[in-house]
Parts: structure tokens; C-alpha cells; sequence
């Protein structure tokens, strides 16, 4: 049988995979209801509210509260490692089980900020005037669908200890970062030819910096995985 800190550790990546989940959701809702121009959907998704557990010493003194989205990403990355730092000083835990809340620490930092560029491109779906989108939206469904891809499989790999999904992470930052510099240059162009775009195109290259730094979070991502897993530093980019 296995014993309380090995159940405890288990359950500490169930919950950091949970509100990786959480996060990368959030940013695919957003991108959804930016590119939809449904501003209600926005509203929702960077005003909603989440139910969040006040943690004490005692279990059963537990309480819930809800909390807006953004306030729940804070107060749940503060939580989360928290628990990861309690695990540490707790069981001195060394090799593969030191790592793996290590590389824990690092999805719940990114999972963070993910979380918080959904809650931006959903302001940015405020900013854009009534209407319809330009240009195909300049490429950016392009975009969005290959960094969410990345989140979606560093996640999977992270849950099922699969190295295989992450083969071929630096091409795909590659055409991520490609794609970053081919819509600006676009950007600039419908702006040159038609000064009416402005509001659109400066709002498309928000987003467009949004989605690249995602994207570097699912890189950093899978080189903790791998370390986790193997002991090896890799450098993806």
C-alpha cells in the first residue's frame, strides 16, 4: 500500500493538473468569444465567478466562498504552491519526487498567467467596434488553435508521463513564432491601405502577443516535464 505522503503527492498533481485545465479553458473560451465578437460570452468569461475552498488545519473547518475568475487564478496559484512548499518541508523529498513538484510549481505559475491572457483577449473582444471581423482576423484562428494544441498536449504529457506527445515542440514554436511575425506584417498592411482597420488590427496584434507567450508557456512546460521524467535538461525553443 502506498503511504499517506506518496497519496498526498498524487493528489497535489491531480489538483495542479486540475487548475492547468482550468486555465488553458479559459483562454480557449476567450479566443471563442473574441472571435465571435460575442462581448456577453466575454463578459462571462472574465467576470465570472468560481467557487474557491478556504483551506484550514482542521478539514471539516473548511469553507467555500466565490470568487471572480481572475481573483480565483491568484488566490488558487497562491494555494497550490503553498501545498507544494508544505510537501517539501514536510518529506524532504529528493530524485524523481523532487522534481515532480518542482515541475508542478512551474505549471501552476504558467497556468496563472494563461489564465490571465484569456481574462485580456476577452477586454480586447470590448475594444473592437460592432460588427464583423477583418481580413480572416489576420490569421490569428491559426494561431490560437496551434498554441492551445501545445498547452493541450505539455498537460497531457505532464498526466500521463508520455514524452512522445512533446516530439516536435520546437517546430511548432517555430510556425507559432512565424505566424507572430506574418500577422503583424499583415497588420501594418491593411492599416496602410485603409486607416478605418486601425481599431481592429492594433487589437489583433494584442492578441497575437498573447497567444505567442502561450505558447513559450507550453515550451517551458514540457522542458520541466522532461526533466521531471528523465533527470535531463532539454532546451525547446
Amino acid at each position: 500500500m502506498k503511504d499517506h505522503y506518496h497519496k498526498e503527492l498524487e493528489a497535489y498533481q491531480v489538483s495542479v493538473g486540475g487548475y492547468s485545465r482550468f486555465a488553458i479553458t479559459m483562454l480557449r473560451d476567450a479566443f471563442d468569444a473574441f472571435s465571435s465578437l460575442d462581448r456577453e460570452l466575454a463578459c462571462e468569461i472574465a467576470g465570472g465567478m468560481e467557487n474557491f475552498c478556504i483551506q484550514t488545519d482542521e478539514p471539516a473547518m473548511h469553507q467555500e466562498i466565490r470568487v471572480p475568475r481572475k481573483v480565483f487564478l491568484s488566490l488558487r496559484s497562491d494555494q497550490l504552491e503553498e501545498q507544494g512548499l508544505k510537501l517539501i518541508a514536510l518529506h524532504q523529498p529528493v530524485a524523481y519526487d523532487l522534481r515532480t513538484i518542482s515541475c508542478c510549481m512551474n505549471l501552476i505559475s504558467s497556468a496563472e498567467r494563461i489564465g490571465r491572457y484569456g481574462k485580456d483577449i476577452c477586454h480586447c473582444t470590448y475594444k473592437l467596434p460592432e460588427g464583423i471581423h477583418i481580413r480572416g482576423m489576420a490569421r490569428l484562428p491559426e494561431m490560437a488553435e496551434g498554441a492551445l494544441s501545445m498547452l493541450e498536449d505539455s498537460l497531457h504529457a505532464f498526466q500521463t508521463r508520455d514524452l512522445s506527445i512533446l516530439e516536435g515542440f520546437s517546430s511548432r514554436d517555430d510556425v507559432i513564432d512565424e505566424l507572430r511575425y506574418l500577422i503583424y506584417e499583415d497588420c501594418i498592411s491593411i492599416m496602410e491601405e485603409d486607416p478605418r482597420t486601425i481599431p481592429y488590427c492594433a487589437t489583433y496584434l494584442l492578441v497575437d502577443r498573447y497567444l505567442e507567450r502561450c505558447a513559450d508557456h507550453a515550451c517551458k512546460t514540457a522542458e520541466k516535464i522532461h526533466y521531471m521524467i528523465t533527470g535531463e535538461r532539454v532546451d525547446i525553443r
